[in-house]
């Protein structure tokens, strides 16, 4: 190089996002989650527009748990119907948390009839109708989760007889220690009514949670006779059933059992509240994973109201 002379600075190497290919972008859309991919993975450009909304194997499986939501998981309704869209039929697994009702599940069902996982997390608006309709029209379902929901009894039974093949089946409650109940009030002692249904309906039963029920050693034993193929059994925080050395060698046989006294470490959810405890807010779920971690619940609404009440999708 003759003395003075500029060097060139090298051209910055570049990444051109649009020309991502398909499969590359949908690992990524994968990895972020589908809710970052309805609020934002779309604004980028038009190619990752066009793999966000054409592409029904990236909608497969919609869960719709975790979002952070406390007051306003209601933001997440419509959003979750366009996701629902976006399978193309192909929807396979759908999980929500602390939102939803029964036209949500019907308009789920208009659209998918392959669907083989359901999972509802503290969702008080579903009916034991509405669930037991999704089961009888969705005849591949193998797997149905109802944690921390609301329901009228006989649900399981409700919910069994309409889906007979089902082969995993998580029915979790709280269980809350009262020392002033109602000796006349049964319901606050036990009852084997979920037990009795499961028995009596599903027989293809392979795995079954029941955290925090009041199922009795009874119920128990009605469940182990109806359920013979039944392999996993999770009863933590059941402390109604007396597990008695005749029940210890019956469940012994199972491959995996999991004890009313063994710890709920594993489980995200309120598994037990004792009486004395401080009250809780009726209008809060406290059940939303990460509620007691620092959150600005305002922001956090007002970007979401930004951001989905004008993007069109």
């Amino acid at each position: 190089m003759m003395e003075g002379e500029r060097r060139e600075a090298p051209a910055a190497s570049g990444r051109n996002w649009a020309e991502m290919q398909s499969d590359v972008l949908m690992l990524i859309f994968q990895k972020i989650g589908l809710i970052e991919v309805l609020r934002a993975a779309g604004s980028v450009c038009r190619s990752w527009r066009k793999v966000a909304k054409e592409e029904p194997e990236l909608w497969r499986r919609i869960n719709m748990t975790n979002h952070g939501y406390v007051r306003n998981a209601y933001l997440l309704k419509d959003p979750t119907r366009v996701a629902i869209d976006r399978s193309g039929g192909l929807l396979e697994e759908f999980s929500v948390e602390g939102f939803g009702d029964d036209d949500l599940l019907r308009y789920l069902c208009d659209r998918t009839s392959v669907l083989k996982r359901l999972c509802l997390i503290s969702c008080y608006q579903f009916s034991a109708e509405a669930i037991a309709e999704t089961a009888k029209r969705q005849p591949l379902l193998e797997e149905i989760q109802i944690t921390l929901g609301s329901f009228t009894q006989k649900v399981t039974e409700i919910v069994g007889k309409e889906c007979p093949q089902l082969k995993t089946f998580k029915f979790n409650k709280t269980w809350y220690h009262n020392p002033d109940h109602d000796p006349n009030y049964d319901d606050e002692i036990s009852h084997d009514e979920d037990a009795f249904g499961i028995a009596e309906t599903m027989h293809q039963l392979r795995h079954l949670q029941l955290i925090g029920n009041r199922l009795t050693k009874e119920g128990l034993e009605a469940i182990l006779d109806g359920c013979p193929h039944l392999e996993t059994l999770d009863i933590r925080r059941c402390y109604n059933v007396e597990m008695d050395a005749d029940m210890q060698a019956v469940c012994a046989k199972l491959k995996t059992i999991r004890l009313p006294s063994d710890s709920v470490g594993d489980y995200k959810f309120e598994a037990e509240v004792f009486s004395d405890e401080e009250e809780l807010d009726d209008d809060v779920n406290y059940d939303i994973p990460g509620f007691h971690d620092y959150f600005d619940e305002n922001l956090f609404a007002h970007q979401y109201h930004g951001i989905f009440g004008y993007w069109p999708w």
